[in-house]
């Protein structure tokens, strides 16, 4: 029979060959089975008329991602994690039926009792979920349910995706009793008692990302663009991972950051966490998109936004400096533009992971001689236990319009042992061509090798507000309020 290759398997197995084999998978999850097989009879349904398209064609990539979304999510799990991310399964069903009633409408069979059905028999199939797992969560042994985690560590992070499990909106008052039911009898059995929750914390399992990352390897991690689900559905997001040789490590240090990251208030020029977590392997967190990439990127084609953008840099940097942040990772990779035009500072304050992940990872330590191009000569000459200054972002903050005005990095292409000396010397990169005697005069002004001559931060914002005015009677930032100090809009909390 007729069939076509499902992109994003593993082997790109044919469509037939992928339907025939959801029916054993849908048994995997006797709770959601019904669910899963509202979606296996639709993707039947849909297959020959989805067969004649185009792989390009936007009703067939829609069909594929749907049908390597479930395969995915139908994946073997233990019980206590089927049981604790039941409301995100729910959700994440829900929202693949919303995607096939776009396919369907789209080839022309928006009225036929396959588009209605699913919505039809949707509470009675999610009402099977709840007495399904409450026959079996019960019955099953508390050690069985640990022992099908595997270990102390996913055992914690189980818990603790379980306790989020709780706080899900729309599920019954019965099934948050049975998952606190559960997480008590679990925790007390691990000898688990007093483990401690965050509301920050989002399960692996509520997350997916492309293989693919975007930017430039970073000091500790990779970022990917991907998607998180919670309450109101699925939020396109950034996922950033430390690198793998660093999860067994560097725990606390990242639970550290989490805490930091999460205790600031919401501010436009902060980019906005939604949540992470420190018992995963590997350790991620999750942060909002930002559209326009990141400074440097931003700027090579919107020249005429320079002293607007960064304005609200330095914004960025006060609001991290009344909280007692230091930013220690300051460069353009690390500025990112959002969709409203704004400047967005991200990576701040890990400096305790930097340290620890250049001293395990091959990768890491590649990039952390690369960054030294934006540090200052205090920086360099510490033994590392010593508390950062203020005043070496302000340092950081002049490297970074070297590096807007030049594209390219502080110092081009001069060895990385070359850079180090001639900071160590107190040089600045070379002047960029066409920079006016007055900005270069800010700039060496702000990346002073004598951090008490430079000048302050407020010092800096007035200078820089000066020139963004100006700037802006020729040149507005679209949509932006990059000229006013204020928080960011809304976005959706942790899960």
């Amino acid at each position: 029979m007729a069939s076509f290759p499902i992109t994003g398997l593993r082997g790109d197995p044919s469509s037939r060959e992928t339907l025939d084999g959801m029916d054993s998978r849908c048994k995997r999850m006797p709770e959601n089975e019904e669910l899963c097989r509202r979606l296996h009879q639709r993707l039947v349904f849909l297959h020959d008329f989805v067969l004649p398209l185009k792989a390009e064609d936007a009703q067939k990539r829609q069909y594929v991602a749907v049908v390597v979304r479930l395969i995915k999510i139908m994946r073997r799990t233990p019980l206590l994690l089927r049981l604790a991310n039941s409301e995100a399964m729910v959700q994440n069903l829900k929202g693949l039926q919303l995607q096939l009633d776009q396919v369907q409408r789209d080839v022309g069979q928006g009225d036929t009792p396959e588009m209605t059905l699913w919505k039809e028999q949707w509470e009675n199939d999610r009402a099977q979920q709840f007495q399904k797992l409450q026959e079996r969560v019960p019955k099953a042994s508390d050690r069985m349910l640990v022992n099908e985690v595997r270990g102390d560590r996913k055992l914690q992070e189980a818990l603790m995706t379980l306790s989020n499990g709780m706080n899900w909106e729309g599920q019954s008052p019965d099934m948050v009793k049975l998952k606190q039911e559960t997480f008590d009898r679990v925790s007390k059995y691990a000898q688990l008692n007093g483990l401690q929750m965050f509301e920050w914390f989002i399960p692996i399992d509520n997350v997916e990302y492309e293989d693919e990352a975007i930017g430039n390897r970073g000091t500790f991690g990779d970022v990917s663009r991907g998607t998180w689900t919670n309450n109101n559905g699925r939020v396109n997001v950034v996922v950033k991972r430390l690198f793998p040789e660093l999860s067994a490590n560097s725990d606390q240090a990242f639970l550290r950051q989490l805490e930091l990251w999460s205790s600031i208030p919401s501010d436009k020029h902060i980019l906005k966490l939604y949540g992470g977590s420190h018992v995963t392997s590997p350790q991620f967190y999750v942060c909002e998109d930002a559209h326009n990439g990141n400074l440097a990127e931003f700027l090579e084609e919107n020249e005429d936004f320079f002293w607007q953008m960064f304005l609200g840099v330095a914004e960025g940097i006060k609001v991290l400096h009344s909280q007692k942040i230091v930013h220690c990772a300051l460069k353009c990779a690390n500025i990112l533009v959002g969709a409203d035009y704004t400047a967005k500072l991200t990576d701040f304050g890990f400096s305790s992971v930097r340290t620890l992940s250049a001293g395990l990872s091959d990768k890491s330590a590649k990039a952390t001689e690369a960054a030294i191009r934006w540090k200052p000569k205090e920086v360099l000459e510490q033994a590392g236990n010593e508390e950062p200054q203020y005043a070496s972002d302000i340092y950081s903050l002049g490297m970074c319009l070297i590096e807007a005005l030049s594209h390219e990095v502080p110092f081009g292409m001069d060895d990385d042992t070359d850079v180090m000396e001639k900071i160590m010397r107190g040089e600045l990169p070379d002047r960029p061509e066409d920079v006016s005697n007055d900005t270069w005069n800010l700039i060496t002004r702000i990346s002073n090798v004598n951090p008490t001559k430079r000048p302050s931060l407020d010092e800096v914002i007035n200078e820089f507000s000066v020139r963004a005015a100006e700037e802006h009677k020729l040149h507005p930032v679209p949509r932006s309020v990059g000229l006013e100090s204020g928080t960011s809009s809304a976005a959706p909390a942790a899960a």
